[in-house]
Formats: C-alpha cells, sequence, structure tokens
C-alpha cells in the first residue's frame, strides 16, 4: 500500500530556524500548515478524523482519503507550560481511542520528517463472548500469516435459536458492537461473528481453519446450531478477501456476501463467489476505486458468470464511510434481502435464480455525483441485462435506488 505520510509546511524564511536554540519562539503572526494523514492500525485510511490543537482553538478533520491539513498562526500562547508542553495535537475518531501528540520542541514546527498517526480500534465490548488464539494460515490470495486472532460473537438474549450467522471482519470499519448491527441479530435471529488478526482478517484460503474455533464460540454463546448456520459476510478493504473466501469455499453455506470499499480486486473474482448474492460498495474518490475501478470488474462478473452481482457507488466518498449508520442501515437491507430470498423455513438454502430477480442501472462516472438508477423486474429491465446490477427483490432495489440517488455527505 502507498502511505502518504504525515509532513510539515512552514512559511517562512529557511534561516528561521536554522541555528536557533529551541527556545527561541518564531515570528508572531508567522503562518504555519501542519498536512497529513491518519490510518487505523491495519492501514485503512480514516476520513472524518478530527484533528485539533491547544492552546490554539483550531481544528479540522481528515478528507474521505485521510489528508488533512490545518493551519494557524504562530501566537505567544504557544510557549512551554510548566511540563515543558508546548502545544497538543489530537486526532478523534468513532469506534477507535483518541491518540495526542504533545510537543515539547520548537523544532516540531520546522522539521520536515513526516509522521505517521494511526488511531488503534477500540476494545471489544466485554459482555461479548470469544478468545485469542495463535494461528498460522494462508490469506485467500495465498499468502503466509501467522499470530494471534481473536473470535467473538454476540447473540442476543432474546434469541432461543440462531436462524443464520453473520461474519464480519474486523478489518476497518466491521464490527459487532454497532446498535444497528445488534437491532438486526435480535429482530432476524442471527448471530454476529467478528474475526481479527492478520491470520484472519482479510480471509482465508482454508476457511475450515476457523471450524475448531467457532465450535468453541458456539459453545460459549450456548447455540450449538451456530457452528452449522447459514452464513452472511462482510468485508472492509482487503477485507474483502474475508467476505468472499466463505462464498467460494462454501457457496452452498452462504447466503450473501458484502464488500465494502475493496482493496483487491482479485478477491471480486475467485471461483463460486457469483452463485452468492454480493454488493460491492465503491467510494468514488476512494484511491483504490480509482486505481482498479471494481465497478468494471462486477460488469465483467455479470457477464461472463452472470453472477448475483451489484455494485453501489457513493459519490464523493473515500476510502472510510460517510456515515457508519448510513452503512449499517444498507448493509442489514441487504442481509434481509439476502436472507428473504434465499433462506428456507428449514434454514436450507435456495438456489439464485437470476431471472426472477431485478436489474438496476449501471453508475455513470463522467456524470457523477448522486444518481437515479433505473429499477424494474429482470424480464422488464430496458438496458444491457448482462451487465446491470442484479438486485434479489422488489424490495431490496426500491432500497438500493434510494441509497444511489441520495447524498448522504449533506445529511451530516
Amino acid at each position: 500500500m502507498l502511505i502518504h505520510l504525515f509532513t510539515i509546511s512552514i512559511f517562512a524564511t529557511p534561516s528561521v530556524f536554522a541555528d536557533c536554540p529551541s527556545e527561541v519562539s518564531p515570528t508572531a503572526g508567522q503562518k504555519i500548515i501542519l498536512t497529513g494523514k491518519v490510518m487505523d492500525t491495519d492501514g485503512n485510511w480514516l476520513n472524518d478524523v478530527n484533528v485539533s490543537m491547544r492552546p490554539i482553538d483550531v481544528q479540522t478533520s481528515t478528507d474521505p482519503n485521510g489528508d488533512y491539513a490545518i493551519e494557524f498562526l504562530w501566537d505567544e500562547q504557544l510557549k512551554p507550560n510548566k511540563r515543558g508542553i508546548i502545544a497538543a495535537l489530537k486526532f478523534e475518531k468513532e469506534g477507535h481511542l483518541d491518540k495526542t501528540i504533545r510537543v515539547r520542541s520548537m523544532e516540531f514546527f520546522s522539521s520536515a520528517k513526516p509522521l505517521l498517526v494511526k488511531l488503534e480500534p477500540k476494545p471489544i465490548e466485554k459482555n461479548i463472548a470469544g478468545f485469542t488464539t495463535p494461528m498460522n494460515t494462508f490469506n485467500a490470495v495465498g499468502k503466509k500469516s501467522s499470530g494471534d486472532a481473536e473470535f467473538h460473537v454476540y447473540i442476543p438474549a432474546s434469541v432461543d435459536k440462531v436462524r443464520a450467522a453473520f461474519y464480519l471482519s474486523r478489518h476497518g470499519i466491521g464490527n459487532i458492537t454497532h446498535p444497528i448491527l445488534q437491532k438486526f441479530a435480535q429482530e432476524e435471529k442471527v448471530a454476529l461473528v467478528s474475526m481479527y488478526g492478520d491470520p484472519v482478517q482479510r480471509g482465508l484460503k482454508d476457511v475450515s481453519l476457523t471450524d475448531t474455533h467457532l465450535k468453541k464460540l458456539a459453545k460459549l454463546s450456548g447455540h450449538p446450531e451456530l457452528v452449522d448456520a447459514p452464513i452472511l459476510t462482510f468485508g472492509h478493504s482487503n477485507g474483502t478477501g474475508f467476505a468472499a473466501c466463505w462464498p467460494a469455499q462454501r457457496p452452498e453455506q452462504s447466503i450473501g456476501w458484502i464488500s465494502f470499499h475493496p482493496g483487491f480486486t482479485a478477491y471480486l473474482q475467485l471461483p463460486n463467489t457469483e452463485k452468492v448474492p454480493s454488493m460491492v460498495m465503491l467510494g468514488t474518490v476512494d484511491k483504490y476505486f480509482l486505481n482498479g475501478r471494481q465497478d468494471e470488474t462486477v460488469k465483467e462478473m455479470r457477464q461472463l458468470r452472470n453472477a448475483a452481482m451489484s455494485t453501489m457507488m457513493e459519490a464523493g466518498v473515500g476510502h472510510g464511510p460517510v456515515d457508519a449508520d448510513i452503512v449499517w442501515e444498507l448493509v442489514v437491507e441487504f442481509c434481509k434481502a439476502a436472507m428473504r430470498v434465499r433462506l428456507g423455513n428449514d434454514g436450507e438454502l435456495k438456489p439464485i435464480k437470476i431471472e426472477e430477480g431485478w436489474l438496476g442501472a449501471t453508475y455513470n462516472i463522467e456524470t457523477g455525483g448522486r444518481q437515479h438508477l433505473e429499477i424494474a423486474p429482470y424480464a422488464e429491465f430496458k438496458g444491457d441485462r448482462s451487465t446491470a446490477n442484479w438486485l434479489m427483490d422488489e424490495e431490496f432495489a426500491k432500497v438500493w435506488q434510494a441509497y444511489a440517488r441520495t447524498d448522504h455527505l449533506q445529511k451530516r
């Protein structure tokens, strides 16, 4: 992954700090701009991170690709306090631990040395059953990985028997603690299962390596049916490998899968994934999308494999979500539709019949922005059926269409 590091620019003559001792202040009113990038500990760019500096009251937020610029004039307030701290930069993002960088030398403001800022995810809630175990695996594309892997499960107390399990990689935004997901789990009797750590979070070449750990989760939760429950999967960025590896290896157990802003296009083309309904969400200003054009990959999958796939283009959105609530609401609607269409009363999965679904028009990249994309039953669709977005039923097609034309950036 190409990483743009945190850099500092100061608008002054080159000699301002050259030979000055650290206790000498810059000229009052001097313009200073700090620019940089914020990421999570897995290397995903974080948008909408609040960046602020004290004692001068200045703040900004990161853009869709994690970049930001904070500008201020040098002020007499910027002098060491009793603890020798001149200023403090604070980085805040929902779902992550705050990070503060304390500036103790004015050389910090004159240095061109790049500084990478990474935010750690908040730890899993204590009331969720789980454990950590060492693993040696190969990821979905065959790269060896080893280390600790975390497995957690959330099943609402009101659920007597699990109908399905929703596997989420905690790579990026994936989690099982969000209220929208937990409400979905309660209403649809779904177990939320998260996996985290290098051996699992980007996918596995052999998903059977998790079987023992899922049996342990089943025992910890008191739900033995969890082991054989049909599954939905979700992955963000390279977590797409996680979302795709179960449909690829166990299509007979997979209800549907979601790729959120994929970082590696090949995951979308794994064998058998075309047999399982999927939604690929893409941000139009995400650098991974601009480099990989995964929308074209989905079109190819539709045309060459008659894949049960759709894209959701998010105009003006980068690698992270504009609003996690909005994303999870759409993801839940996709999951409900997949369960409606595929999950029988006996727990058996029904095969996909492409001609019985709905189709949605493809997004026009050149036009850009939010678009009203036409939807229709398969037989009534007027466009190219071979490349159109495949949608499971009328109810989800209308949700998909509404999401596509709504400018969520304006609702924040």
